[in-house]
């Protein structure tokens, strides 16, 4: 966790805290909400309704892309500057199997959680690092699912522990910010996407570190795969 917040503090950590920053205000701002009260308001409908949509849709996927270049960032342990292979390299078919790869990962985890809420707590943590795979590995969902199976073999329980750990510290500083964004209108709404955006890069930045520990130098048994390609771990 503390290397995670080292991470997330440094020139790039600060970039990407201020890129999802940004989108997130955008998908406000195209969404049938206010963004200093959070209240719902009138629908916008025709043309301009579709085109807000399709918006809408852009800064998703803009979102996706951005969180792939920062997984890549952190793994190779970029600092200071991002280079252009992390945004260039295989972005549109990562970003495919991101968005497929998510949809079905919360499809097992919810899917596990009705059954039994272990189960589904279970799968969370057994393949949370299928998108890492896929980001800085060039995997599929599908090959990203069971590298990330086989990297948490032997430390789920620790994995879990960091995962409650991670959220509480998101949940404490949330809380933190409440009155404040409460209080102050629209310029709050602004201060809470930017709060958002900080707990979004800090959980990307930890989910990297502790990647990173399982693969180089963590206990447990390490997937069989290696990273070939620029910019992630060796």
């Amino acid at each position: 966790m503390t290397d995670g917040f080292e991470r997330t503090t440094t020139r790039n950590g600060l970039r990407f805290v201020a890129v999802f920053a940004i989108l997130s205000i955008a998908s406000v701002l195209l969404s049938p909400m206010r963004l200093d009260t959070g209240e719902p308001v009138a629908p916008t409908v025709g043309i301009a309704g579709a085109f807000a949509g399709l918006l809408s849709i852009v800064v998703a996927i803009a979102t996706v892309v951005a969180a792939i270049v920062a997984l890549r960032t952190f793994a190779a342990g970029e600092t200071e500057t991002i280079p252009d292979a992390f945004v260039r390299r295989n972005v549109g078919w990562a970003t495919l199997n991101v968005i497929l790869g998510g949809i079905a990962f919360a499809l097992l985890v919810a899917f596990g959680t009705v059954l039994f809420v272990v189960p589904g707590l279970f799968l969370l943590v057994s393949l949370y690092y299928w998108a890492v795979f896929v980001a800085v590995e060039d995997q599929n969902a599908l090959e990203g699912f069971r590298s990330s199976w086989q990297l948490t073999r032997g430390n789920r329980l620790r994995l879990f522990g960091l995962g409650v750990a991670v959220f509480v510290t998101g949940a404490v500083v949330t809380a933190a910010f409440a009155l404040p964004v409460a209080l102050l209108g629209i310029v709050g709404g602004v201060l809470a996407q930017v709060v958002s955006a900080a707990i979004t890069v800090y959980v990307l930045a930890t989910t990297v570190s502790a990647y990173d520990q399982l693969r180089d130098g963590g206990p447990g048994e390490r997937p069989d795969t290696q990273p070939t390609v620029p910019g992630t771990p060796a």
